[in-house]
Parts: C-alpha cells; structure tokens; sequence
C-alpha cells in the first residue's frame, strides 16, 4: 500500500449538515498508512482518541482496496482495480478542521492523527457481489447514527476510482474511503459502536491516550 485516499462531500446531505456547499465533484485527502487501524471480524477493536484537541466525529464509509493501481482509468478499468470492500470510520477533529476550513487553510492536521483511519476485515468483491446494493450502518451504544447506500452518493465507487486516479496515480493494495452519510457526530472514550455491512460486522471502544 503506497496510501490512504479519503473522497470527502460524496454524499450531499453530509455536506449540508456541515453548513458546507455541495461541490460539483468531492474532495480529495490523503492519510498515510501510519494512521490506519483495522479489526478482525467480529472483533471489538480499541483505539485511541487524542485528548484536548476538540470533538472527534466519526464518519462512517464504505472502503476499497486497490489491487491494479494506474493512472487516468476509463470506468472499467477503475471497475476491474477494485479488488476487496469493507466498512471503515474516517474519524476527523471537527474543531479543528472548522477552524482551519474559517482561515482558508489546509485541513490535513483535522484528519491525520494516530488511529484516525479505521477499517474492518476485507471481503473480496467475488464474495460480495451485492455490495452495491447492501445497506451499511453504524451504531454508537447501541443508537444508530449514520446509514448509508451506494446509490446516496454523488460518485460511484468506480467512478471514485476513476476520478482519484484522473488526479494522480493509485497502487496496488492502495485504500479508498469513498465518503459518509449524514450523522456525523462526536464520539468520546468509554464509547463502544458497532459496524454493520453485509456478513462485515465488528466493534470499536475508544479510550483517550
């Protein structure tokens, strides 16, 4: 895996709730790999949550894994790079990224940081053909706070693929975030949630380090 690639404002109603336009195309980030966390099935997974830096949201997503990187991909060939899916979190310091989006500066420092890129275990898209279809959901404490489809978002999980490598080149066993649903919200230690995505389903606790 060379990176973590992160498309952000896919789904239009999380844009809204942000207070933020709906842009014609999604944002682009990136996470290094250092920051990636990932559970066994059914694990109850525990990661750490940065103290006295502001909210932390979670934002729950449907990832892939690239297993033929390229550049400039047509819709098939972005199609045929996506090898495995799961569900992941793409946790962010809201505070932060708020402060930082007021002053017109880069937001990297709101998503990077340890354990800020969580995933569960990979199902190879020959074992989940449905997964276009296949609802997801998060749960925090037993609440549920964000549920999504493929078809609430703006770009398609190809056509995220496509897209991202119309900017720069993917690698082999590269990740993709492709974006939440609305739901957002904070997440504080002792918080226990749960993931659902198809046969996919583990746990996450937080504590504070």
């Amino acid at each position: 895996m060379d990176k973590i690639v992160c498309v952000g404002k896919n789904y239009s109603e999380h844009a809204k709730e942000l207070g933020d336009l709906v842009p014609e195309k999604p944002v682009i980030f990136i996470k290094p790999p250092s920051v990636l966390k990932q559970a066994f099935p059914n694990e109850l997974l525990e990661v750490s949550l940065p103290g006295a830096r502001g909210q932390v949201h979670h934002e729950c997503e449907i990832v892939l894994k690239i297993k033929k990187g390229g550049f400039n991909m047509s819709l098939h060939e972005a199609e045929s790079a996506i090898g495995e899916v799961t569900l992941g979190l793409d946790m962010t310091l809201r505070d932060l990224q708020t402060k930082l989006k007021k002053s017109g500066s880069p937001w990297t420092v709101a998503k990077v940081f340890p354990d800020s890129a969580i995933i569960g275990p990979w199902i190879p898209i020959e074992q989940f053909k449905g997964y276009l279809e296949t609802p997801f959901s998060f749960k925090v404490n037993g609440v549920t706070k964000q549920e999504g489809l493929v078809s609430e978002m703006t770009l398609s999980p190809k056509e995220c693929v496509a897209y991202i490598s119309s900017q720069f080149p993917l690698c082999e066993g590269d990740i993709i975030f492709t974006g939440t649903p609305k739901g957002v919200g904070p997440v504080v230690p002792g918080d226990k949630a749960m993931l659902t995505f198809g046969s996919i389903e583990y746990g996450v606790v937080w504590h504070e380090f």
